[in-house]
């Protein structure tokens, strides 16, 4: 018996059984428990995201510009600086990369039109940052950049729960 179901399949129980073995064995660093289930429901996650968010696939280079300027290809020539201040989201012109992204991906919609880009957010509220791009404070709450970087470009921000 589960919490949601009174009556539970053999396979099911066993699929329970092997996963709470496996969560209590030792692994090798990025093989954990929740790593391998990602790992074997990486496709039909992918397919639900493509879904939910009527995406057909991903841009050869992720470049945010691209959906605030809807260009056909990334015109990004940016210095050092430039990098460093689009960390904390400051800058002229839209960034290549929002603040603390990590494993970006630019989704294009059935048109090969720039629609969502999608990043991976690790831990963004205790962020380190470099003088350059915030001279005050060598560490930002990220979450606050990247609203404020959305915003600022008239994007819409959506926390999904999978990935």
């Amino acid at each position: 018996m589960s919490r949601f179901n009174r009556s539970l399949s053999p396979a099911y129980q066993a699929f329970v059984s092997t996963v709470q073995e496996y969560a209590d064995d030792d692994q090798e660093p990025g093989e954990g428990v929740r790593r391998a289930i990602a790992d074997a429901l990486e496709d039909e996650l992918r397919e639900r995201f493509k879904n939910a968010w009527k995406v057909d696939e991903q841009a050869e280079k992720p470049c945010f510009r691209r959906l605030i300027t809807g260009e056909d290809e990334c015109s990004c020539d940016r210095s050092w600086i430039d990098r460093e201040l689009e960390t904390v989201g400051k800058g002229e012109r839209p960034p290549h990369k929002p603040p603390h992204s990590d494993h970006a991906s630019l989704w294009l919609d059935e048109d090969g039109e720039p629609a969502i880009f999608s990043i991976h957010v690790y831990h963004p509220e205790i962020q380190s940052v470099s003088k350059t791009a915030d001279p005050e404070q060598s560490q930002r709450n990220g979450w606050f950049d990247i609203v404020e970087c959305a915003k600022h470009w008239g994007l819409e921000i959506a926390v999904m729960p999978t990935s």
